[in-house]
């Protein structure tokens, strides 16, 4: 039964089947889900939503309680659970502190993707044991500070496209699985497909993966075998896990039956897949290409939630713009001010009010001094983003400032 109850009535052991507020208007990945700690209502107060809709199937009524010893019985079992799972990762750490080994993290991926690459198109034994090391340091950082290797992850040369791009895919994908709740071993093989997810490129004749220009029909047909090519590698290297194989072969599925190459459609798709096919399309348009400009990941966001319904799923879109942000970090926003901006942290608060560094006067065309500022803590004098802004038409380096 679905009722609509008065946040104040909230308790642990209920089950949110809505939060009565739009999904940019609320910090949870879904608009469903248990209610395990006090944690999540005082998350749901602090959002100033009043009301929300339980489904007392699923859990507590009104009139139901759990006991306090009860919960905190749960509550240690959770976080013993959580304790073994994350048992060798590191604790969290600020962005200053993780960029500068994130940079290390992504120079031995670069290496590691590079060699994998070039024995693949050589027809010669993948290097397993660095391909593990790579998926290991990823993991690690992203643990560490998300927003550190989603920002570096972004900055890519034309001709690298390929090897940065694999490398991007295993970063998203591995904030993304973390964010809808994989645990820890299962994190691994979701970032160890996507590191590997385009490896059948190497089988495809250069000419055809870094033409300038619309591909031909027959050259499209040559292209969309690189999938196939990629199972066929991965199922020679052996030992390669469902998990990481549905993200190699179903990164161009899409949910209405349009993609390839088996034209899957909804649930036949896992949703690793879905999940990999919203992260191979992210990276893909917020990449400058030999053959056009990169877009800006707030306008790729909102397009993509246009064609979620019919391409990838909603709900898994609206939860990936959770996990990057409508402005990631390394944004360059435009301010009412007249200034510009560069996003250095996300806010708790909601996707619309991230920390921004201010850096640039439009209206003088010069550089001012840095100021930081929270979007979050808001009054009449507040400045407020009008929008997102690509770094070549302000002539701004958003990195030098991070």
């Amino acid at each position: 039964m679905i009722k609509k109850i008065s946040t104040a009535k909230l308790c642990v052991g209920m089950y949110i089947h809505d939060l009565d507020a739009s999904w940019m208007d609320h910090p949870f990945l879904s608009s469903r889900f248990p209610v395990n700690n006090e944690d999540i209502i005082e998350k749901i107060t602090r959002a100033g939503i009043r009301h929300v809709y339980i489904n007392t199937a699923k859990g507590l009524d009104t009139d139901e309680a759990v006991p306090l010893a009860e919960v905190q019985s749960e509550l240690e079992a959770v976080k013993q659970d959580i304790a073994a799972t994350n048992e060798g990762l590191e604790k969290e750490v600020s962005f200053d502190k993780e960029i500068y080994r994130a940079r290390e993290v992504m120079r031995d991926a670069n290496r590691a993707v590079h060699s994998l690459m070039e024995n693949a198109s050589l027809g010669r034994a993948i290097p397993t044991d660095e391909v593990e090391e790579a998926v290991d340091g990823i993991i690690q950082s992203v643990f560490r500070n998300k927003d550190a290797l989603i920002n570096l992850s972004r900055i890519k040369q034309i001709d690298q496209y390929t090897y940065l791009h694999s490398i991007s895919v295993c970063v998203l994908m591995t904030v993304f699985s973390r964010a809808v709740g994989y645990e820890a071993a299962d994190i691994k093989e979701v970032a160890t497909g996507a590191l590997l997810h385009d490896i059948g490129k190497m089988r495809v004749p250069d000419e055809i993966l870094n033409k300038p220009g619309k591909l031909l029909d027959a050259e499209f047909d040559l292209m969309r075998q690189h999938v196939n090519y990629g199972k066929e590698i991965l199922t020679d290297i052996g030992g390669v896990s469902e998990i990481a194989m549905d993200v190699t072969m179903q990164h161009h599925e899409r949910i209405d039956g349009t993609g390839y190459p088996y034209g899957l459609i909804g649930d036949e798709i896992s949703q690793v897949g879905k999940m990999s096919a919203i992260v191979d399309v992210y990276d893909a348009l917020t990449s400058d290409r030999c053959y056009k400009r990169a877009w800006e990941p707030t306008y790729a966001l909102a397009k993509m939630l246009e064609w979620s319904k019919h391409h990838f799923g909603e709900l898994l879109v609206h939860q990936f713009v959770r996990c990057v942000g409508v402005y990631p970090v390394g944004t360059l926003v435009r301010l009412e001010s007249g200034t510009i901006g560069v996003v250095v942290e996300q806010s708790s608060a909601g996707l619309l009010s991230p920390k921004i560094r201010v850096i640039y006067d439009e209206l003088t065309a010069r550089y001012i001094t840095p100021e930081d500022l929270d979007l979050s803590v808001q009054n009449e004098n507040s400045p407020r983003i009008i929008e997102a802004v690509s770094a070549f038409d302000v002539h701004v380096d958003p990195q030098a400032f991070l």
